[in-house]
């Protein structure tokens, strides 16, 4: 990595974190917003993925609203990271299809019926 591409990526992460932090404070107003290094950790966590932590300040804010507006800091953070890292999962998971968990061994009722 050149010191080019290494300042491109550092100037990245503080445009991705200001635009968080932005959210946040749109989404979450009666919360306060976290440090700059909880985002940049949510980041690190999730390989810099910028939908995965969007998604979870939203299910936090849906969480919120839920609550009529009564969430500590320390509550939205884990909620938050708790929404991230089941998105990350579920995301990560081949979608297999339905017909994957239906056993074929056993023959249909009516087949058994017209063999009779």
């Amino acid at each position: 990595m050149t010191p080019a591409e290494l300042d491109a990526q550092i100037e990245l992460n503080n445009k991705k974190i200001a635009s968080l932090t932005r959210y946040w404070e749109h989404s979450l107003p009666s919360v306060e917003v976290p440090s700059r290094e909880q985002f940049l950790l949510w980041l690190r966590m999730f390989d810099f993925d910028f939908d995965v932590v969007i998604y979870g300040i939203g299910e936090t804010s849906k969480k919120l609203e839920r609550l009529g507006g009564r969430m500590s800091l320390d509550h939205a953070v884990r909620f938050c990271s708790k929404c991230c890292i089941s998105y990350r999962k579920a995301r990560a998971l081949p979608q297999l299809p339905s017909d994957r968990f239906v056993p074929s061994v056993a023959p249909s009722y009516e087949e058994n019926v017209r063999t009779l």
